[in-house]
């Protein structure tokens, strides 16, 4: 097929190494951010990453609420241990 073409299979590889690069490229350049475009890559791994803390973050929040509220009502339970 490249020779119908007026191409080598060289010439076509070539190519397809320059389209596979950029579109690795692409890919990056698909998360939002500040900065040109999209941000650089180190800024977008580190919006992610800071994300990622505050889901960790609020999740953390949560569970030590419910500890604390049951740490108020456990004298209201009745232990397995205290019952004849």
């Amino acid at each position: 097929m490249p020779r119908r073409h007026g191409t080598t299979g060289k010439t076509v590889a070539k190519w397809r190494d320059r389209f596979l690069e950029v579109g690795r490229a692409g890919l990056e350049n698909m998360m939002p951010g500040p900065g040109g475009r999209n941000g650089t890559s180190i800024g977008r791994r580190q919006r992610a990453e800071i994300e990622q803390l505050k889901l960790a973050l609020a999740e953390a929040t949560v569970q030590l609420r419910i500890w604390r509220l049951g740490a108020e009502h456990v004298h209201e339970v009745p232990s397995e241990t205290s019952r004849p």
